[in-house]
């Protein structure tokens, strides 16, 4: 059975946070329009897809929860009409506290959303309000015992570390706080400036920002804590309980087929990797536009290759010699030991049984040794 993901961008806020760079617009006055040109992207996509089975959908943004709901039902139900979506598959929505109440998480059940992702990223309100987010600690509490009593029984809660003057103190506090309420699956990231955001436009922030030895102790002892209580780590910022890994993203670490609809998706289909154009107005206008794809590229076996060391050694179980050489024909010892000796001799990485991973110290600097054994 060929398997494909579904990711769903919802672009609409009710206002951006000073760290985000997404695509997404604190302006909601043309979500209909969206929603219709949306479910044309997506129909336009039923005969090349015709030989796969759908069995991960993702909603992600900007901010879905917080445009009405009948338009996820009616999404998904366009879905449906459209490709061969397995009964089982996993359905995820993002989520802020503060947009969910119970009419909302009731539909969302009844359309078949059985995951949710609920923004939180610290339980300091201090914290939260320098972030411009726009719940406290109290109202994500609320959002989350809201969502368990409408019958989720499947949620992630992303926190956020290394924050502008945060202390290890703090960050423990929030980790506490969130494992009191014993979620299924925690996504851990560390804050990123980023450029042409308010906290990339302000000088001061990166000053603020806690020093490299203190960022990695947050992370080994925030990682070490998620562990003892039954959080397993399976990816650089993800900790899941049993059989509660987020199956979607574990296609795009794998190299996986999955297919973007809207504004700034991307997709990674049958060896062509694409993506839409960040303009709302063009999309709405002709969403089946040839014009909206922003940047498009066939990838060779080389490429893909490299891709799949690139996002495999983010997963704790890392690249397999077994299923490296059943896609690609190539031996991934002749390609990579040499590369990885180093790092290994610097417990940086190691060789498994089935091939190579990244140890969780090598994970906090995976991007300079990435960057030096791949060739782009």
């Amino acid at each position: 059975m060929k398997t494909l993901g579904i990711y769903i961008h919802i672009p609409f806020c009710i206002s951006k946070c000073a760290y985000c760079d997404f695509y997404s617009l604190a302006d909601c006055n043309r979500t209909e329009e969206y929603i219709e040109a949306l479910k044309t992207q997506i129909k336009s996509f039923k005969k090349r897809a015709a030989g796969y089975t759908v069995d991960t959908i993702y909603f992600g943004g900007g901010t879905p929860s917080c445009i009405q709901p009948e338009y996820i039902s009616d999404l998904l139900s366009t879905v449906r009409k459209t490709f061969k979506v397995h009964p089982k598959a996993e359905i995820t929505l993002e989520a802020n506290p503060g947009t969910l109440d119970s009419n909302k998480l009731s539909i969302y059940r009844s359309a078949g959303v059985n995951r949710l992702s609920i923004g939180l990223q610290s339980a300091n309100n201090a914290e939260l309000k320098m972030l411009s987010r726009i719940h406290t600690w109290e109202e994500f509490e609320s959002t989350f015992v809201l969502a368990r009593f409408e019958g989720f029984d499947n949620i992630n809660v992303d926190i956020m570390y290394a924050l502008p003057q945060q202390s290890r103190t703090h960050l423990a506090e929030t980790v506490n706080a969130v494992m009191n309420l014993s979620p299924d699956h925690i996504s851990f990231y560390g804050l990123k400036i980023e450029q042409n955001t308010p906290f990339g436009n302000n000088p001061e922030i990166a000053k603020r920002l806690p020093d490299e030895e203190s960022q990695y102790k947050m992370y080994m002892e925030s990682a070490k804590r998620f562990e003892d209580g039954g959080y397993m780590q399976y990816e650089i910022s993800n900790f899941a309980k049993k059989g509660k890994k987020c199956r979607h993203n574990i296609k795009y670490w794998r190299c996986e087929n999955y297919l973007g609809f809207g504004v700034a998706a991307a997709s990674l289909f049958e060896g062509e990797l694409f993506s839409y154009a960040k303009n709302i107005d063009a999309f709405i206008d002709d969403p089946k536009s040839p014009a909206l794809v922003e940047s498009t590229q066939k990838l060779s076996e080389k490429d893909l290759a490299t891709q799949y060391i690139m996002l495999g050694m983010r997963l704790t179980s890392g690249v397999d010699r077994t299923e490296y050489f059943r896609r690609f024909g190539r031996d991934l010892d002749a390609d990579y030991y040499k590369k990885l000796k180093p790092f290994i001799e610097k417990r940086l990485a190691e060789k498994t049984v089935g091939g190579y991973r990244l140890t969780r110290r090598g994970m906090l600097v995976s991007n300079y040794i990435l960057s030096d054994i791949l060739e782009f």
